[in-house]
Parts: structure tokens; C-alpha cells; sequence
């Protein structure tokens, strides 16, 4: 005995006694699942014919309840798929199940100290599609088409009309596009969505101007620092010719096109602990309160207008996975259209995917090596040097501690850093020295008192003194914390000295791009940086030695060591 019932979401629900055999044949079809509440079977309609079979069933033994929606919806078509802003869904029959879930899912970091995945009660993954639900992120639909189309899976698809959104208008373009940049645009027109990739001083900024004025509807441009928020602003304004809002940084003004910080964005949509709270730009140090706003009074009104939005585009996309981030993405519901810019979209952690699943697959990439062969940014000069630690440090000195004393107090390395930083300036040529810890760059203030000291939680107008003084070389060493580790723009920039160390590829091409733009005069780009023989930090330094080499463009050269 079996009884069918015609379930929401066109699922079949199939009751009958025990038996091996049927279940193990249940087991094989792909779009089902066991409801152990009630006590039943749950297989999607599309697999009707395959449930006759097991069961030995013929149309006349079904009710018309079901077998009336099933020649209607399935008998001539297999598998479906329905994409929205944010979400699609597979349903029907031949869904290659596992080869989805592999491609949509990674590893953790560190789950293999995970007591869950010793115990074998977690692969260890985290899963972006549901094998119960059949949903997964839209921005992974092409990858998920890959695999039906390589395994020659027929599907329908329907995709929902984007919802309404007020439109634009802006004045005529300012800047022309280099070639580069007009075939990426071309690309991100056509497509819709997706992640550009272009180097560090490639225009991106720009680039984003002239996709607003293309695309022409409503659009949020997200940043994650104060200072990229006000820069982007600037370039908006005068390439649009229209007035760009800005929210953030005491600021609480809408526009047609808005910058806003990721951190305000959290606040505003309540992804924070406390919405409304006022934000924490990563370029904030801890203790500083940050300037007073009309977020709270106004959130509801910034809310809706935030979801107004038809087009978003994430400046340094590479912060997208972050969780904030990521709901931040999620939750902007009406913009269909959808980018992020990066000179470096990947992640450290291994969260990449993450990064497409908000965004769409990479759709363009331009790398250094290309803009330095075409003239548009200067070939880098690196220099890597060996120095020691302070001291012996053993194999079980934790990470602070060995970061510590093996950089931050490191003063015979805090002696080289003054010492090769004083040569630069008195060549006449402009240094920005980049620490992790604003008491590194006191301690190498202390060594070098004609050096400024830029970090976040000085004030917004000082911080921008220091960083034009640098620019027009009235000030040659500028000392700088993580806030110019993205997004800096000073072109007449000689030198960069990597005094921080760490093992991020992403911020080392960053910190690396500071210096590569062109200016008048200027032939080659100068950076320094060290191998510390350290544990940890030796893993770290041989890992942005590698990254240097990759690119073919790069001038490199080793002092002290070889590797």
C-alpha cells in the first residue's frame, strides 16, 4: 500500500510500510528527502515516473491531482531553474547533486581542530547549496550552468523581472577610457553582474563613474574606510556632474548615487548589535569614538532608500565575504545589477566563493605586468633584505610576541628602515613607510623625527595634510598605518617601504600598487622590503617573495639571503 499527496513546491509526498528495496531506490533519485516528523518520503514531482516504477504503479492508479500538474509542468521537461536578485533554485529531476554541492562549497580554515570534525559529525565545509532546498546563491548560477551544460542536462530557465528603480541622469563623460577599460565596460554592461579585477592604479574608480552613467539607475557604492569614501565622492562629482551623497564619517546624505561605508550600511540595515549605532571604518583605531551622525534619527528613511537601489558596486570587493559584508549584499534585494572591483579578489581564508556567490563569477582582469607593458603604470624596483630578530625566539613564542620583538621593538630593523628611508628622501624622492601598529611607526618616528605619522584615529583633515604634503613632496617620509593599505591615490610617489611584514597577498599587492602610478619624471617605482628570520614571519616573507616573482613585470632582487 502507498499513498501520494501533492506537496507545496510541487513536491510529492509518498507514505507506504517499510521496505528495503524501495527505499534504497528512493534513495537514488536526486531531488528528494525524508520528512522524519511526518513519518514520510518527499520527491519532486518531476521524478513522477520514476515513482510509478518502483512502485509498479500505472497513470490510472494516480489521482489527477497529481498526474494533471505533471503533464502540465514535467512531462516534457526534466529540470527548471528559477533565478531571482538573490537566490535561485533548481527543482525537477536530473540534478547531479553531488557535483554541485562540491563545486559550491569549502573548507573552513581550521577545521581540522574542529572537535565536530574529528568526531566525523562535520565534513568540515560550509555549503552554499541545500540539498534539501535546492537553492544556492545567484551569483553562482554560471558555475552551476557549467555542470549541467558539461553533463548535457537540458534545463528551463526563468529568471524574475527586476523590480522597478528610479533612474539617473548625469552630465556628459569628463575622462575618456582607456581601451582596457572600455572592453570591461563593454563586459560588465552585457553581463550584468560579476567581479573586474584591475591592478592597482588601473582606473577603477573611473571605470565605476562611467558604468553608473551607463547603467543609469539608482546606485550605492560601497567602501570600507573613511578615506575611500570621500575620494570615491570626489570622483563621482566631478565625472557625474551631479551631487553624490555620503553616508559615513559624520556624513548622512542620500543622492541619486551614494558612497557609503560598509560599517554604516550594517548599521543602518541593523546587521550590527546595536543598529543605528554609530560605524567603525577599518581606517577607526580602537577607543576612538567615531563623529556623531543623524543615522539613527533617520534610519528608516536611509533603510528604504538603501533598498531603492537598483545598481550596487563594492569598492576592494575582496572585503565582500567578511559575514557584515555579505548580509550587506544580500539585503540590497532590488539591485539586479551588481559589481566589485578589486586589484586583488581573493581571499586569504580561502572564503572566495563567498565572494562570487554575492557578486557573480570574475568577468574581466587586468593585471600589473599588463599596465606596466602598456605604459600606464611604472615598473616596480623591489628589494627584499635579510634581517634578524631581537633576540632568540623559540618555536613556541605565540604570533604576537614573536611580532613583537621580531618587528615592532626590532630596533636594529627599525634602524635599517630609517636608514633606507632617509637615502630615498635625500635623492628627493617621496617614501611612505607602511606599518600594521601605530606603535611601530612611533618607534620609527623616534628614529626619524623629519617623518610625518598618518594613522586613523587622527583627525580626517590633518590625515589629508599629511597625505598632500607627501603628494607634492613638501613632506618626503610619511609614516602610515593599514588606512593606506587600499585605495590611496598618490601618483608622484617614488618609494614604498613595507615595514609591517605580514603574510596577506591581497594587502602586499596593495601596499606594492601605492607606488606604481605614473607621474611626470618618474621612470620606476622603489620598494623595500625584509625577509625576517623569524618563526612565522620567514613563512610569511618567502610567501610575498613568491608573489613578487609571479608577475612577470617585476624587478626583484634578494639581499642577504637566497630563496
Amino acid at each position: 500500500k502507498v499513498e501520494f499527496e501533492l506537496l507545496r513546491n510541487e513536491m510529492v509526498g509518498v507514505t507506504f510500510d517499510y521496505d528495503a528495496v524501495r527505499v534504497a531506490e528512493l534513495r537514488r533519485l536526486q531531488n528528494r528527502r525524508w520528512n522524519a516528523r511526518k513519518r514520510r518520503w518527499e520527491v519532486h514531482l518531476a521524478h513522477l515516473e520514476d515513482l510509478m516504477s518502483i512502485f509498479g504503479l500505472g497513470p490510472g492508479d494516480l489521482p489527477s491531482t497529481i498526474t494533471e500538474p505533471y503533464q502540465k509542468s514535467w512531462a516534457s521537461c526534466r529540470l527548471r531553474v528559477t533565478l531571482s536578485v538573490l537566490e535561485g533554485r533548481l527543482s525537477g529531476a536530473g540534478v547531479p547533486v553531488d557535483e554541485i554541492d562540491a563545486a559550491t562549497s569549502f573548507f573552513i580554515p581550521g577545521h581540522k581542530f574542529s572537535p565536530k570534525f574529528k568526531a566525523k559529525k562535520w565534513d568540515g565545509k560550509r555549503h552554499l547549496f541545500s540539498r534539501r532546498t535546492m537553492k544556492f546563491p545567484a551569483g553562482l548560477w554560471p558555475r552551476i550552468q557549467r555542470i549541467l551544460e558539461d553533463r548535457k542536462i537540458d534545463c528551463a530557465v526563468e529568471k524574475s523581472k527586476p523590480a522597478s528603480v528610479p533612474k539617473l541622469k548625469c552630465a556628459p563623460a569628463r575622462t575618456e577610457l582607456r581601451s582596457y577599460q572600455k572592453a570591461v565596460l563593454e563586459t560588465a554592461v552585457k553581463k550584468g553582474r560579476g567581479i573586474i579585477q584591475i591592478a592597482t592604479g588601473g582606473g577603477k574608480t573611473i571605470l565605476a563613474a562611467h558604468l553608473i552613467r551607463r547603467l543609469g539607475v539608482r546606485t550605492l557604492f560601497f567602501v570600507h574606510t573613511r578615506e575611500l569614501l570621500h575620494q570615491s565622492a570626489g570622483v563621482f562629482e566631478e565625472e557625474l556632474g551631479i551631487p553624490i551623497g555620503r553616508l559615513g564619517d559624520g556624513f548622512a546624505e542620500l543622492g541619486a548615487v551614494t558612497v557609503v561605508t560598509l560599517q554604516t550600511a550594517a548599521g543602518v540595515l541593523g546587521l550590527t548589535d546595536s543598529p543605528g549605532a554609530p560605524e567603525r571604518p577599518d581606517d577607526l583605531e580602537e577607543g576612538e569614538p567615531e563623529r556623531p551622525t543623524a543615522l539613527a534619527e533617520r534610519r528608516d528613511e536611509i533603510r528604504a532608500e538603501i533598498l531603492k537601489a537598483g545598481l550596487v558596486i563594492f569598492d576592494e570587493c575582496h572585503h565582500v565575504p567578511a559575514e557584515r559584508a555579505y548580509k550587506i549584499a544580500q539585503a540590497t534585494s532590488r539591485a539586479s545589477l551588481r559589481f566589485g572591483l578589486s586589484a586583488t579578489p581573493w581571499r586569504d581564508d580561502g572564503h572566495d566563493l563567498l565572494l562570487e556567490a554575492a557578486l557573480g563569477e570574475k568577468i574581466a582582469s587586468t593585471t600589473c605586468s599588463e599596465l606596466i607593458g602598456q605604459g600606464y603604470l611604472v615598473r616596480p624596483r623591489i628589494t627584499m633584505e635579510s634581517v634578524a630578530p631581537a633576540g632568540v625566539l623559540g618555536a613556541r613564542v605565540p604570533y604576537p610576541e614573536v611580532y613583537r620583538r621580531a618587528i615592532v621593538e626590532n630596533q636594529s630593523r627599525n634602524r635599517v628602515i630609517a636608514t633606507r628611508a632617509r637615502d630615498l628622501a635625500s635623492k628627493g624622492c617621496s617614501v611612505l613607510i607602511l606599518v600594521k601598529q601605530v606603535a611601530h611607526g612611533r618607534l620609527l618616528q623616534e628614529l626619524l623625527p623629519e617623518a610625518r605619522l598618518a594613522f586613523g584615529s587622527m583627525e580626517t583633515a590633518l590625515r589629508r595634510t599629511y597625505l598632500d604634503e607627501l603628494e607634492r613632496k613638501l613632506h618626503l617620509i610619511l609614516i602610515a598605518t593599514t588606512l593606506a593599505d587600499e585605495g590611496l591615490d598618490i601618483p608622484s610617489l617614488d618609494a614604498v617601504i613595507l615595514a609591517g611584514g605580514g603574510k596577506s597577498a591581497t594587502k602586499a599587492y596593495q601596499r606594492i600598487g601605492r607606488a606604481l602610478r605614473p607621474a611626470a619624471g618618474k621612470t620606476q617605482a622603489q620598494i623595500t622590503d625584509f625577509f625576517d628570520r623569524a618563526p612565522f614571519l620567514m613563512e610569511h616573507s618567502l610567501a610575498r617573495l613568491r608573489l613578487y616573482r609571479n608577475e612577470p613585470a617585476f624587478r626583484v632582487e634578494t639581499i642577504g639571503f637566497e630563496a
